[in-house]
């Protein structure tokens, strides 16, 4: 039950389970109704940077739907960089995981002229939406935060070279008195 929603602005630098962020990427990646994508189909693809969950090496993923699994990117703690992309704040730096949507661009933008840009958006806003929600669902914190556009898909590059971010999702554990604390 959510007893009281709202952005997380403190996190705890505590893990979540993989069980916990498993389902939030399920959760994320069942579609949305559209009229610019085929049913089932989605084009925002959710990249990771793994502050704390137990059961994975903190570091750079890539969420591969078809497979349900995580691709591993890169090894390593990438706090400080977390910060450095959500413009500087503490909240990404802080979180268990930051979870970024981005999209081909150039693919949308060729079949849908400029209309491609405002799907694209609007497919990973409401993606993000579903991970707030699960987050709350299972307990967690979740913040949505702005972004360096092209320092993201540098930094997720070579896997997200062509592509474009469009939202940012923190979630983790919300430090005491910054959110609600339902269950692990």
């Amino acid at each position: 039950m959510i007893l009281r929603r709202g952005s997380t602005r403190r996190f705890a630098r505590e893990p979540i389970s993989l069980r916990a962020l498993s389902t939030i990427l399920r959760t994320v990646s069942r579609g949305v109704p559209t009229d610019f994508l085929a049913p089932g189909a989605l084009r925002a693809e959710p990249y990771l940077i793994v502050n704390a969950v137990d059961g994975l090496v903190p570091g750079t993923y890539a969420y591969d739907r078809e497979r349900d699994a995580l691709l591993p990117l890169r090894a390593g703690s990438f706090r400080r960089e977390a910060g450095f992309l959500g413009l500087g704040q503490q909240i990404p730096s802080d979180a268990a995981v930051d979870v970024y949507w981005l999209s081909d661009l150039s693919s949308m933008l060729s079949e849908l002229g400029n209309r491609g840009y405002r799907a694209a958006q609007l497919e990973a806003a409401i993606a993000g939406g579903k991970a707030y929600l699960a987050a709350y669902a299972l307990g967690f914190g979740a913040s949505g935060l702005t972004f360096f556009d092209d320092d993201v898909t540098a930094f997720f590059s070579p896997h997200a070279r062509g592509k474009s971010v469009m939202f940012l999702m923190a979630i983790g554990v919300p430090e005491r008195g910054a959110g609600v604390r339902t269950a692990r």
